[in-house]
């Protein structure tokens, strides 16, 4: 024994950690054991004051550690340190093992019923939260780099389990939150099998209900799927490239069709049976659409369009090559798209210029140029509590105001705001086509965390408009069962202008919505009449 005390501390004075800077030190099979205090009690060894066990990739303080040489273990309890990169807190330690332990790493959290001080750390009974999922794993080897995950099982939700990602076995990679494994999607009862797949713990995945199911203001009705997702091996959940849309539209109403494509990235091809048929396919920056019978004179019974993006630092830039024919012109289109961003900020001042301007030319047609010149202009400050904020976006068609395809049409408009806030009050002015069909509102709002957000806007364009509307404040992710509402009424002196109501009944895991409007009377050429959609998003 005083042989294997004499060459513990010396090799824990060459050790540079700071367990080997104690008085008093062993060498044992799990690691470095040390103490500024050592004493016997019985057969067993103990080490107080600032207790210590380390080794390359481990490190656990407590006050004290009681360690048996004959049995090479361990017990001690409320300890910390860190492990693999992980900072750890135990509430004990039995035997070689680690119990009721709390880990965590950047906005990672985990709990594991036991940790092993095996090379590579052992876990049993894995809960690990981050800002994304839930993870639930059986077992979990634990490295610097990685954590390998067994009988792996992951939901976004915040209570239940009804949408939940399972794997036999995960990858976890700690540095970027990814996860990769052979996984299955469930969703309430169903079990979707992906393949290879991937997710990660620190991105929300972006799902949402495929299913569409509204109704215009037209009368017409629209049912079907929309970018309903068909993953491929390798892909992250929530970020499918490839989808299909089948989707009935105007069902009800002279203007049936049916539309069934498939897209993938910027790639896809859809065809439409019904009214105004047609096919349309996209290859990149490459367009192809035809349309035996167009709905309107403006719609191209045939049309090619090639239109490249080029980036340069702030300047984007769209040049453009088309061939359309309509029922009112047919010819070659050839122009150019382009915008700047330049954004300034010197302490509580902000400054951002966005010019832009489409220039479309003609060749071999007869038509004149086109151009239309805008952009925006926007300053900010803010101050504490307080962020005052004023802008100014129009657009003016330089040359002519109606080319001969509406593609490239680009209308005018003046649209100058002011607005500021203070806490949670906040009053704004917005001015729209002062030189044409001029719209004035003017509203203030407030906005409590208790009691939700209340909006009164006046208006005066083609009428005078009062409008109120209230928002509930959103439900906090831990409450399982919530309902939301958020009505909209809209008034003049002749009576009711408009009704609007959003309602949402959350679960533990998704959110259900049904949105109902009904415009009575319009500002201009808004249309009027009811619209109802009902939507489904995960929370």
């Amino acid at each position: 024994m005083k042989r294997l005390l004499v060459l513990g501390t010396l090799l824990g004075l060459a050790l540079a950690g700071p367990c080997g800077q104690r008085p008093y030190t062993l060498e044992t099979e799990e690691g470095l054991l040390g103490g500024e205090e050592m004493a016997y009690d019985g057969e067993v060894l103990v080490f107080e004051g600032r207790a210590c066990l380390e080794r390359e990739g481990l490190y656990l303080e407590a006050p004290a550690i009681r360690y048996l040489e004959a049995e090479g273990t361990f017990r001690a309890e409320n300890l910390r340190g860190e492990a693999q990169g992980w900072r750890v807190e135990a509430e004990a330690l039995l035997g070689k093992a680690l119990q009721g332990v709390r880990l965590s790493r950047g906005r990672l959290k985990a709990q594991v019923e036991r940790l092993s001080l095996e090379a590579p750390l052992q876990g049993e009974g894995i809960l690990l939260e981050s800002p994304a999922y839930r993870v639930r794993a059986k077992e979990a080897t634990f490295t610097r780099e990685e954590a390998r995950l067994k009988g792996f099982l992951a939901t976004p939700c915040p209570c239940g389990e009804d949408v939940r990602l399972a794997m036999d076995e995960a990858t976890f990679l700690v540095g970027t939150g990814e996860l990769k494994g052979e996984a299955t999607l469930g969703l309430w009862g169903l079990e979707v099998p992906l393949g290879e797949a991937r997710a990660n713990a620190n991105r929300r995945p972006e799902l949402r209900s495929p299913l569409v199911l509204a109704s215009s203001d037209t009368g017409g009705w629209t049912l079907g799927l929309q970018d309903f997702p068909l993953p491929k091996p390798g892909e992250e959940i929530g970020r499918w490239e490839r989808s299909l849309t089948l989707l009935a539209t105007g069902l009800g109403t002279p203007e049936e069709a049916l539309r069934l494509g498939l897209r993938e990235g910027n790639r896809g091809a859809e065809v439409r049976f019904g009214y105004a048929p047609g096919v349309q396919a996209q290859w990149e920056d490459f367009f192809f659409a035809a349309s035996p019978l167009p709905p309107d004179l403006d719609t191209p019974r045939l049309e090619a369009r090639y239109t490249p993006t080029l980036r340069l630092e702030n300047l984007t830039l769209r040049p453009f090559l088309r061939y359309a024919e309509t029922g009112r012109s047919r010819g070659l289109t050839l122009g150019l798209e382009g915008a700047y961003r330049h954004a300034f900020r010197e302490g509580p001042l902000g400054l951002t210029l966005s010019p832009a301007l489409l220039l479309a030319t003609y060749p071999f047609a007869g038509y004149e140029p086109y151009l239309a010149l805008g952009g925006s202009l926007e300053g900010t400050f803010r101050e504490g509590d307080l962020t005052l904020r004023a802008s100014y976006a129009g657009r003016l068609e330089a040359l002519s105001p109606t080319p001969p395809f509406t593609w490239e049409h680009r209308d005018e408009f003046q649209r100058l705001q002011l607005e500021g806030t203070l806490g949670p009050w906040g009053l704004g002015y917005t001015l729209e086509n002062p030189l044409g069909q001029r719209l004035d509102r003017l509203e203030g709002s407030y906005r409590d965390e208790a009691l939700g957000s209340f909006r009164l806007a006046y208006l005066r364009g083609s009428l005078e408009e009062v409008r109120l509307s209230y928002a509930m404040p959103l439900p906090d992710r831990t409450c399982c069962q919530a309902l939301w509402l958020a009505p909209e009424v809209g008034l003049n002196q002749e009576g009711l202008t408009r009704l609007g109501l959003t309602l949402r009944l959350y679960d533990g895991c998704l959110a259900y919505e049904v949105r109902w409007q009904n415009i009575l009377k319009g500002q201009y050429d808004e249309a009027t009449g009811q619209s109802l959609s009902f939507g489904l998003s995960l929370r």
